[in-house]
């Protein structure tokens, strides 16, 4: 069953950024997108700036420091650092309300995958968009979430959440669990 909503239902809701960190460097869509559906009041999960009081950096220079320490085979110091970033990203995607993964299929991206079978087993809202369209969709990906959750690139994104946030589109109750307003 489907449930008419008000505008400005995304106001105050959480929604988790995945794509790849660690072989491209994915903070110019993570702000592009945050720019754009700014009008939303959505509060965004961005891994690159943790909002956790003790927050593990994930910026170029600690990766950096990563990748030399991996040269260095200081296996334990990488161990005790990346237990921590997952922990930290697996609990940004329990308190997320939806996703926004970009996938670049020719780029590995081992959290992100991880982060997305989170979400689906949650049956959290996940908003796909691929590099190449919804055709480079990997054929794994397409058995893990609704296809009608893909698109072709951010902009769709935007322009669907967009459409949510007016009431243009209704809501997908078998995925959506938004809390009303005043409980956000």
């Amino acid at each position: 069953m489907l449930v008419i909503m008000q505008v400005n239902n995304l106001l105050k809701i959480k929604c988790y950024l995945m794509g790849p960190m660690e072989y491209l460097d994915g903070q110019y869509w993570r702000i592009d997108i945050k720019k754009k559906l700014q009008s939303t009041g959505i509060t965004f999960f961005d891994p690159y700036f943790k909002p956790f009081i003790n927050e593990i950096k994930e910026d170029e220079e600690a990766r950096r420091n990563l990748k030399t320490w991996m040269a260095n085979s200081e296996f334990d110091q990488v161990c005790e650092r990346m237990k921590q970033v997952r922990s930290d990203d697996l609990r940004l995607c329990d308190l997320s309300d939806f996703g926004i993964i970009h996938l670049s299929p020719s780029i590995p991206t081992f959290g992100t995958m991880e982060e997305l079978s989170w979400f689906t087993r949650c049956k959290k809202p996940t908003f796909v968009f691929v590099d190449g369209g919804k055709v480079k969709t990997p054929l794994w990906i397409m058995g893990m979430i609704p296809h009608k959750y893909i698109y072709n690139s951010m902009d769709e994104v935007v322009d669907v959440l967009l459409r949510i946030d007016s009431g243009e589109k209704v809501l997908d109750n078998g995925r959506w669990r938004l809390l009303r307003q005043e409980y956000r």
